[in-house]
């Protein structure tokens, strides 16, 4: 008995210790982030098992009282909020109200039908080919300052589309729009507001007292943490008039999302069923198994699978990440753009990964690289649906890429296959598609957020006969007029809200101002320029503009 006793102590004692140097090093790394102890701040917290091991912060939630975060700041989720709107469709479809097979038409019959059944789980997969509306928005010239919008508003907005990027479960292209119209689904199906849908069936079971959807932009939260951007070495809070719930818009606290992770990491959960609702990975129409699941995504990570999502907005970050393999959970949220959520998440799980696995799988990657023929990747290649260009080159026996928004060329490391991963960031993969005839020659993987490229030849002869170009355009589906005009041999594109912008010749009669928006130039019989139309952002295809006499 006695022996038994010191061996229980001796394994306590080493779980303590290793509990105390993972907690030094995780405060250590909290204390990096911050400009100073009153600069916006970070918030982080660990879940092992049932348990939350670690929750701790650094910087203030509020600067106009220099308030610092606490055990139960509540902050906002942003993206992160998908996976609670998927959980709810979860909840329908286990009550038998609803089918992810189902035609969203049946609940949104407003919706135009585009060659294909446009199914709940194309929505929940970002599959579905729905143009996103924050980029219809930016078309527009929306006046994001003085202005906020509502789901009723891009409701209608979508109601008027009469186009859409694919045929549905075709590709991944990731759209807020198909939450927002999930958002119409729960409460069309339900009869209740999505917010009180998701308290009634989601968050009170939970004992999730402190997670929420927002459905009062005047409402008081108490402890919130504020977000903050810089300009000119100055911080500033970003004003919103807008409340657009599904995609986003849900509040919550480290504590209420270590109780939120059970249902990832507990197989016995109550709610274990959404875990599996939620990270199912559907196939596309070509067979291949998708990344993204249904609100999350599902990602590789040194050997282990992730179920993760990040949430992005002007002054915060945030990202939730569960590895089941490991029985960790990982919360971080950020007042702060500067401070990278998604990059601290994967540096505090490096904690509990073995390191030395990590080092015989670098070391492999780089052995196969260099023996492989390069030149057949070489090439200039364009976004689908943008003007984002991605050159492809040789220096020094190593494939590099460069984008048009980028300042440095990144090296890539052979990963097998036709892939490659960037040498310093292996989240971040290349897959050249060397068949003829597939749309898209090159997919670039960010974490499970696939952006699509094809080859392309620049115009030998860019800006010549500008002239033709020049007049006013309409759009009946954005309700929006352009201007384009000459001036300098320069073409010069103003619409709401947007002045002055110098479009650019790439592809013969398809110009860009290297803002991921491409106009493509269509011409009659006589080769007069009639119309236009606009791509973007790789979620937008073929907005048509009409040129006016």
């Amino acid at each position: 008995m006695g022996k038994f006793l010191s061996i229980l102590l001796l394994l306590v004692t080493i779980s303590s210790f290793g509990q105390t140097e993972i907690t030094t090093k995780v405060d250590s790394l909290l204390k990096s982030k911050i400009e100073s102890e009153f600069a916006p701040g970070i918030t982080i917290g660990i879940v092992k098992g049932n348990k939350l091991i670690y929750h701790n912060s650094s910087g203030c939630m509020n600067l106009e009282y220099n308030v610092p975060y606490n055990d139960s700041t509540v902050f906002g989720l942003a993206s992160v909020t998908k996976q609670f709107t998927t959980a709810c469709i979860g909840v329908l479809e286990a009550q038998g109200r609803l089918s992810v097979n189902d035609d969203i038409r049946t609940y949104i019959p407003e919706l135009a039908y585009h060659n294909d059944t446009i199914r709940i789980k194309h929505l929940l997969n970002h599959t579905s080919g729905i143009r996103n509306h924050n980029v219809l928005l930016d078309l527009k010239g929306f006046d994001y300052e003085h202005r906020g919008y509502t789901n009723k508003m891009i409701q209608e907005l979508m109601f008027r589309q009469r186009g859409v990027n694919n045929l549905p479960g075709a590709k991944v292209l990731y759209s807020n729009t198909n939450y927002v119209l999930l958002a119409l689904v729960v409460e069309r199906v339900s009869g209740n507001k999505l917010h009180e849908f998701a308290r009634n069936e989601l968050f009170t079971p939970l004992n999730m007292k402190q997670t929420f959807y927002m459905s009062d932009i005047r409402a008081v939260i108490k402890n919130r943490a504020y977000p903050y951007y810089k300009e000119k070495d100055r911080y500033k809070q970003p004003k919103t008039l807008t409340l657009c719930v599904g995609a986003g818009e849900m509040g919550s606290t480290v504590y209420d999302l270590s109780l939120w992770s059970q249902v990832f990491l507990n197989p016995h959960h109550k709610f274990s069923y959404l875990k599996d609702f939620i990270t199912h990975q559907d196939t596309l129409i070509s067979g291949e198994l998708m990344s993204h699941a249904r609100g999350m995504f599902v990602s590789p990570y040194k050997g282990y699978t992730t179920y993760n999502h990040s949430g992005r907005g002007l002054g915060m970050r945030s990202q939730f990440i569960c590895v089941p393999e490991l029985n960790i959970g990982v919360i971080v949220y950020t007042n702060s753009e500067h401070i990278n959520a998604v990059s601290t998440s994967y540096q505090i799980l490096d904690l509990f990964i073995d390191k030395t696995e990590m080092v015989k799988k670098r070391a492999t990657l780089s052995k196969k690289y260099k023996n492989k023929k390069l030149k057949r990747y070489v090439g200039t290649y364009q976004e689908l649906n943008s003007d984002l260009r991605m050159t492809i080159f040789i220096e020094r026996d190593t494939l590099k890429a460069i984008s048009s928004f980028g300042n440095d060329p990144v090296p890539l490391i052979y990963k097998g296959d036709n892939r490659f991963c960037r040498q310093n960031n292996s989240f971040v993969t290349y897959s050249f598609i060397l068949q003829t005839y597939s749309e898209t020659d090159l997919q670039v993987d960010f974490g499970g957020a696939i952006f699509y490229f094809e080859r392309i030849e620049l115009s030998k002869k860019p800006d010549v006969n500008l002239q033709q170009y020049t007049g006013i355009y309409y759009s009946k589906e954005l309700d929006v007029t352009y201007n384009i005009t000459l001036s300098d041999n320069k073409l010069i594109l103003n619409y709401p809200n947007n002045e002055n912008i110098v479009l650019r010749e790439g592809e013969e009669n398809v110009f860009g101002a290297n803002r991921r928006t491409k106009y493509s130039f269509l011409k009659n019989k006589k080769g007069e320029v009639t119309s236009f139309k606009v791509a973007a952002e790789g979620t937008v295809k073929n907005i048509l503009f009409e040129k006016r006499n």
